[in-house]
């Protein structure tokens, strides 16, 4: 049990509602995430420890890592902003780039990975899978 003696409910993420590339270099990412999540529970849960892989256009292109911990409303439906960064690894961004983000085309940025939901001293972790079509045209 989490927090107290109600039983623990599924919290699931529903819906991605934006993505914005904040920084992108040959070296680094930065990304905010809205995403759509629902906690059905009767108490706060605190995400973090993520153990996040990125691919760009199904490339892998480094391990993603929360700026800060988010926190969950309880009984709640939200949208939350998620602040993350990753290192690239794999080779020049460019060519992980080259299949169509310079000439005006969407990318596909894919998030796969855990994270752990914490309540007090109690955790769990939560599998997750998203994809989004971004457009890098303004970077």
């Amino acid at each position: 049990m989490l927090a107290s003696c109600s039983a623990y409910k599924e919290v699931e993420l529903t819906d991605i509602t934006n993505v914005e590339m904040l920084k992108l270099d040959a070296t680094a990412v930065a990304l905010r995430v809205d995403a759509r999540i629902s906690n059905p529970n009767s108490f706060t849960i605190s995400v973090e420890e993520p153990d996040v892989d990125l691919f760009l256009n199904d490339r892998f292109i480094g391990k993603g890592l929360l700026d800060s911990t988010l926190v969950l409303d309880r009984k709640a439906v939200n949208v939350y902003p998620v602040y993350l960064h990753a290192d690239l690894e794999g080779g020049p961004l460019l060519v992980l780039l080259l299949t169509g983000a310079f000439n005006g085309d969407p990318v596909k940025l894919s998030a796969k990975g855990t994270v752990a939901g914490r309540s007090g001293v109690v955790r769990k972790r939560f599998p997750f899978e998203v994809e989004e079509m971004i457009d890098l045209g303004g970077q």
